[in-house]
């Protein structure tokens, strides 16, 4: 249960990282993920494991940016104003 919730949560880290940030930021993370492997030094399981959750995190950024861009394109769609345009009248 606890191994599903870690890749469920990696998912959603991925997604607001994905609505936030460009893509640079996932280096750190995976960088952190090698890391810990590396310090820990467990068995292949350990490593496979933190692939598949680094994999998670990087398909989890592509959907925060599919995302963004169709809530990007939808609201392109609905002309809301981002500011009232001044009037001009003609002088008398």
């Amino acid at each position: 249960m606890l191994v599903i919730s870690t890749f469920v949560g990696t998912l959603f880290l991925g997604m607001l990282l994905g609505l936030r940030f460009k893509v640079l930021v996932l280096v750190p993370f995976i960088v952190i993920a090698v890391c810990a492997i590396i310090i820990m030094g467990h068995g292949l399981k350990v490593v496979a494991l933190t692939v598949l959750a680094t994999a998670l995190l990087q398909i989890g950024y592509l959907l925060g940016v599919v995302v963004r861009v169709w809530a990007g394109a939808r609201l392109w769609g609905q002309k809301v104003p981002r500011h009232q345009q001044l009037s001009k009248s003609k002088p008398a």
